[in-house]
């Protein structure tokens, strides 16, 4: 798995930039995708994907120990939609 730092150290030696303040520009965006989301709009980054909010329903679960059915309120979740560009490894 690649984390920031890592991805930073990548994308500064191509940019020609520091990886700290590569780092800050990535954690940045991330931040602003987030919170621009959360407040409801849908982000597309053109040839990678959408970040949106989706509502799951209300459904029924069961309690895998006891077999009881278990009612899982409905909520909103944070989804990412893949581009077509990049869904399929070639």
């Amino acid at each position: 798995m690649v984390g920031i730092s890592e991805l930073s150290k990548k994308v500064a030696s191509t940019t020609n930039t520091t990886q700290k303040k590569t780092a800050e520009i990535i954690t940045a965006f991330l931040k602003e995708t987030v919170e621009s989301v959360n407040a409801g709009n849908k982000v597309n980054l053109a040839d990678f994907g959408i970040f949106e909010r989706k509502e799951q329903k209300e459904r029924v679960a069961r309690n895998p120990k006891t077999r009881e059915e278990i009612k899982v309120p409905a909520k909103d979740k944070f989804v990412f939609r893949a581009s077509s560009a990049i869904k399929y490894k070639d």
